[in-house]
């Protein structure tokens, strides 16, 4: 609660008082200093009882969200509530956070409070990313009863809102978990890996990717068009997902980032294989370090969605995009240089010396789940190869050496910065050689064992899934 100060009629009305007293003096009228000093004395009884007032009122205030789940890109409605045990003139509007603009209504508000009666606005808010964001503590102003005074009071309420992915990207996912048959063939590396088939399940219209050994031949010559069956199959194949947050992939480029459609194709991972019986783990990584390591079958696949909803939020930056020239990029705090300047490193029990390439946020996400995880995974990383590329290959050797089956799922920068209407010829240099390093490295992956699965802005889980099923033929 802060001091009070004078409202527009109250400074009116002060200056009015100077006037008079001035007046009084040139004219020497007694009477005239009388009536201002009347005057003078009412406004400092005024103030005194406004001050009496705002000291142990008691305003509060309720910012209830209506809806259970707030969606990324859907409205949610907000209302908010103002009562006191006394009659006060209040305004204000209620803060909308960064990273949301207003849907409908409004969030102003002006009118009298009185004893057991509420002043109610209702709004709703359009988030416009996934994450968990709060509204600020509420500002508003109490007026004194003449209207001369005025105070600012501010609530200690934050509302947290916890935004989920956008609803068509997550009841994509569901529709292709219904949709996509995904089997699991070749030798399984791990013991309780199981694949094989049972009863007919039925019978549908082929999809791209189907075996031809599947196709039914006599529902095909009967319908005129290819059919496929389905049986009802039993597989066990832990998934883990291997998630890039590092500044290239939370770089905001026409309000949307990379992570941002990494986190869609990884819902629709998620859900699909969770539904074909795989169990699904995640590992969050940066630069430096691994943020959040979920192994799988320890939860269910809720707990790697509520993640994947709470991954970092994006960077804004004026900077091209592109494959660093030297290794390390500016980070969460904008510390640069970190893998350049400290190297070699001790591990954490200070008894090895290790290089650089040994101390990223990717080599440590394999180091955790060699510690921690068997052999035989399917390993889905989803990254633009852009930081720290020479320890991605040589976090991905040590995959195959532990036989993981390992896909990296890789969007390119330049495809999302581009704009037709602006295309220089010294930016189009700069892609082409980012594109020659990045298809260098993608072939040295794929020669150590990796099958690497390049998509662009449009591209949808599908494209990653019919990837994955080829790779296990």
């Amino acid at each position: 609660m802060s001091g009070s100060r004078f409202t527009f009629l109250g400074r009116i009305i002060a200056s009015s008082v100077v006037v008079i007293f001035v007046w009084a003096y040139l004219s020497r009228n007694l009477m005239v200093a009388v009536v201002g000093s009347g005057i003078l004395l009412y406004i400092a009884y005024r103030r005194m009882e406004f001050h009496g007032m705002i000291k142990n009122v008691n305003v509060r205030s309720q910012r209830k969200v209506l809806e259970d789940i707030v969606y990324k890109d859907s409205p949610f409605t907000v209302k908010l509530s103002l009562s006191s045990g006394e009659i006060l003139d209040v305004q204000g509007a209620d803060p909308i956070p960064k990273d949301f603009k207003l849907g409908s209504g409004g969030t102003a508000f002006k009118g009298k409070l009185f004893p057991g009666r509420s002043l109610d606005t209702t709004y709703s808010l359009v988030p416009l990313e996934r994450g968990v964001f709060s509204i600020p503590p509420l500002r508003f102003k109490v007026t004194e009863g003449r209207g001369l005074f005025e105070s600012e009071i501010v609530t200690d309420q934050e509302t947290e809102i916890f935004v989920r992915a956008s609803k068509k990207d997550i009841a994509l996912a569901n529709l292709m978990s219904k949709r996509k048959q995904f089997e699991i063939t070749g030798p399984a590396n791990r013991r309780h890996t199981r694949t094989f088939k049972t009863d007919l399940k039925s019978v549908r219209d082929y999809m791209p990717g189907d075996r031809f050994r599947d196709i039914d031949w006599k529902a095909t010559s009967r319908l005129t068009k290819l059919m496929t069956r389905e049986f009802e199959t039993e597989t066990n194949l832990p998934t883990m997902l291997l998630m890039d947050t590092s500044f290239s992939m939370r770089e905001l480029v026409r309000k949307r980032t990379k992570l941002d459609h990494a986190v869609a194709l990884a819902i629709q991972i998620a859900i699909v294989m969770n539904a074909q019986n795989h169990p699904v783990g995640m590992i969050s990584f940066n630069e430096t370090g691994v943020r959040e390591h979920i192994i799988p079958g320890t939860s269910d696949v809720e707990k790697v969605l509520m993640s994947l909803f709470m991954l970092p939020n994006p960077i804004i930056t004026d900077e091209y995009p592109g494959i660093p020239s030297e290794p390390g990029r500016l980070d969460d705090e904008g510390v640069t240089g970190f893998l350049k300047n400290i190297s070699p490193f001790l591990d954490r029990r200070g008894r090895t010396a290790r290089t650089r390439d040994g101390v990223t946020g990717i080599y440590e996400a394999f180091r955790e789940m060699r510690a921690y995880e068997e052999t035989g995974l399917l390993v889905v990383i989803i990254t633009d190869m852009e930081t720290n590329a020479p320890s991605l290959l040589r976090s991905v050797k040590m995959a195959v050496s532990r036989q993981h089956r390992v896909v990296v799922v890789s969007p390119f920068s330049w495809v999302y910065h581009l704009d037709r209407n602006d295309i220089r010829p010294e930016v189009l240099e700069k892609a082409y050689a980012d594109h020659q390093i990045k298809q260098g490295l993608s072939r040295g992956l794929m020669a150590a064992g990796a099958r690497v699965i390049e998509i662009g802005p449009r591209e949808r889980g599908d494209t990653v899934l019919t990837g994955l099923r080829r790779m296990s033929r």
